[in-house]
């Protein structure tokens, strides 16, 4: 299959790494000359993989397209495009919705937007997309944990969730900075945070679909340090201020706030 990336960022860096490691038979990739850096370096590490002269070159000569600009440009980099009947599209993009992207992207098939994270480059985390498709999902299922919703805002959750990602790393920042604060040598403050949470981590990959409460459970040991950090937590409103920023990205998702809207800390 020629599958082809308008926009060449983290997240099309990821697919591609990821395709291309997870050998995907039969398929050729092309990219977009934008991020030329990015997508040289691509090019140079597979053979898979080439960049095409301009986007009409990528829609000319692919059968399925990932659209993974960004919002404040989809609509000048899409207006400027010819797409043709034949031609299969999926959307990365966050913040447009599915219909948005199909008036834009008409004549062609749109198959609907689709949610990967950074990791899929390792094949692995999960791969939110909206509308069911078996057969695209058949193609990313090498990537990581394909979950298919027909409710696409369910799919801007799953996007919005994704928005933790930055966070989750400053937490780690934050922990690995008061280790090396105690006098721990940095290398060895980086090393057991990683390795915490990394560890931890793998308590949670096998979902029951019943929250992870069980979890909290067993490890906040009664009368223990992390019954005493979680209850700490709790009354500063660490846990309602991460409820509360999604419910704001979220908001920012459908178009009900922006980039300048905060969190009201009254």
């Amino acid at each position: 299959m020629d599958v082809g990336f308008i926009g060449v960022g983290t997240i099309t860096e990821a697919v591609v790494t990821g395709l291309c490691e997870a050998e995907v038979p039969g398929v050729s990739i092309l990219l977009s000359p934008r991020s030329v850096d990015r997508s040289r370096r691509l090019s140079e590490r597979y053979a898979a993989v080439q960049v095409a002269a301009d986007n009409q070159q990528v829609l000319d000569r692919s059968e399925l397209v990932f659209l993974a600009v960004r919002p404040q440009d989809a609509a000048d980099v899409l207006g400027a495009l010819r797409f043709r009947r034949d031609l299969k599209v999926v959307s990365f993009i966050a913040t447009i919705s599915s219909g948005e992207i199909e008036r834009q992207v008409g004549p062609a098939a749109f198959l609907g937007r689709v949610a990967p994270v950074p990791p899929v480059a390792r094949r692995s985390g999960p791969i939110a997309m909206c509308s069911p498709n078996r057969e695209l999902a058949g193609f990313l299922d090498p990537l990581g944990t394909v979950i298919e919703v027909s409710d696409e805002a369910q799919l801007d959750a799953f996007f919005s969730v994704s928005a933790l990602m930055a966070p989750y790393f400053e937490l780690l920042e934050s922990v690995s900075a008061w280790l090396r604060a105690q006098g721990v040598d940095p290398v060895e403050a980086d090393a057991y945070t990683g390795a915490l949470f990394r560890g931890i981590a793998q308590k949670s990959t096998q979902p029951k679909g019943e929250g992870f409460a069980d979890l909290v459970e067993e490890h906040a040991t009664r009368a223990g340090i992390n019954e005493q950090l979680r209850r700490e937590l709790i009354a500063a409103g660490l846990y309602d201020r991460i409820q509360a920023g999604l419910d704001l990205i979220q908001s920012r998702m459908q178009g009900r706030a922006t980039l300048d809207d905060t969190l009201d800390l009254e």
